[in-house]
């Protein structure tokens, strides 16, 4: 018992609560974070939470909610990964340090390709598995998985750069979240996929992340069905919504005489707070082909 409860006081960290909108419910609402990390000795921590997909899903946005040991941990982190494993009866059927033995494995995740919020201690990851895969939809069939995520962080997981994933206390998945410490570094034995519930002896249900699908993308796909935009009408700003997936290629902004008014399509929106009062026509031209719509500012 004194060595689990040692184990506990290094594993665990204590925090308040984080108030964000899931869309998969698992909420970030226990006060117990475990480690998730993997140091740049090429030693690291794993954790890892299972989940169901009733149907074929291709996967859109997900962010992964934690907290880190020490303020400022942004600095030493080089890159994130997610990887995803089917179930191999209670426990993911592969871990991050057996290359290819994931469904999904993206590896080392490029900065620029993820969102890192940073708050005090508090550290959430975002991404959107299409970016994160090279512009490439990932699409898993109905069945049961297991998710693990971890920042690639300067110096040894347990140092500076460490990352904690925060539980959820308020969803309760058909089976327990897993850790996996291949090089044994905390002396508890768990070289194997461990319960984590049992090796802290504190009930842990799951882990905290919401995740949303997109609608998978075809090459005969009629682009004015994935294309929304709004407000329309507006006063300032048309928001052009597209899946990851789809590239513009170029745009333009005309008035009803066809003249282009030199509004640019920039990172999702046109801004039409300059022009007059009227109707106008959008023209995209995208990775999935071409469309013109009639949109109105007011």
């Amino acid at each position: 018992m004194k060595k689990i409860t040692s184990l506990f006081a290094l594993l665990f960290v204590v925090a308040m609560g984080y108030a964000q909108d899931p869309v998969i419910d698992r909420f970030p609402d226990n006060t117990t974070g475990l480690i998730s990390t993997l140091g740049d000795d090429g030693t690291g921590v794993y954790c890892a939470d299972y989940f169901v997909l009733d149907e074929e899903t291709t996967l859109g946005e997900a962010t992964f909610f934690g907290l880190a040991s020490t303020p400022g941990m942004s600095i030493f982190v080089e890159g994130f990964n997610v990887f995803i494993y089917e179930n191999g009866g209670s426990e993911p059927a592969g871990m991050p340090e057996d290359f290819g033995t994931g469904v999904l494995e993206l590896s080392e995740i490029d900065p620029a390709d993820y969102t890192l919020f940073e708050d005090g201690q508090y550290v959430d990851f975002t991404l959107s598995f299409t970016q994160a895969n090279g512009g490439n939809q990932v699409t898993l069939p109905a069945g049961e998985y297991w998710i693990a995520v971890f920042p690639n962080v300067i110096g040894g997981p347990a140092d500076a750069g460490r990352w904690n994933w925060f539980g959820s206390i308020s969803s309760a998945p058909a089976i327990e979240p897993m850790l996996i410490d291949p090089a044994d570094l905390f002396g508890a034995g768990a070289t194997n996929w461990f319960n984590i519930s049992a090796l802290i002896a504190e009930s842990f249900p799951s882990f905290a992340w919401h995740m949303t699908n997109e609608p998978k993308v075809s090459v005969g796909d009629n682009i004015a069905e994935m294309v929304s935009i709004y407000p329309n009408p507006t006063t300032d700003v048309f928001n052009i919504q597209l899946p990851a997936s789809v590239e513009v290629i170029s745009s333009s902004l005309v008035d009803v005489t066809g003249r282009t008014t030199g509004v640019e399509y920039n990172n999702g929106q046109m801004n039409v707070s300059a022009l007059a009062q009227g109707v106008y026509f959008l023209n995209l031209e995208t990775s999935h082909g071409s469309l013109t719509q009639k949109v109105v500012k007011q």
